[in-house]
């Protein structure tokens, strides 16, 4: 939200906060990273879960390139931003996202086991 919002990286439709962008970050980002999460490969071979992992690396910065299009197929404008930083960010992202499901998976079982002793 940082980033598109208050420092105008990029934007979904209109550079201003409105009801058009609300659609594409509430219906598109949490979406996609359960469905990311939930294929993920957690008791798979290191091979298998780096495969998965540069998968959708690669299928995010598709998406992100047909996203651009001129209108009306692309409604994700640039700022600042640019597919470049799109690259080097988005590992991170993902790798953030997998540990912090794991992370929370922990804290789970941890609160389960409390709770029944």
């Amino acid at each position: 939200m940082f980033v598109d919002v208050k420092y105008q990286g990029y934007w979904y439709f209109d550079k201003e906060i409105g009801w058009t962008s609300i659609p594409s970050i509430a219906l598109i980002v949490p979406p996609v990273n359960l469905i990311f999460l939930n294929w993920y490969p957690n008791q798979s071979r290191l091979f298998k879960r780096i495969i998965y992992f540069i998968c959708w690396y690669v299928f995010i910065l598709i998406y992100e390139k047909l996203a651009l299009l001129p209108e009306p197929w692309g409604y994700f404008h640039y700022g600042w931003w640019n597919l470049g930083i799109s690259a080097i960010v988005d590992p991170f992202l993902l790798l953030i996202l997998i540990l912090f499901y794991k992370w929370t998976c922990k804290m789970e079982k941890m609160v389960c086991q409390k709770r029944n002793n």
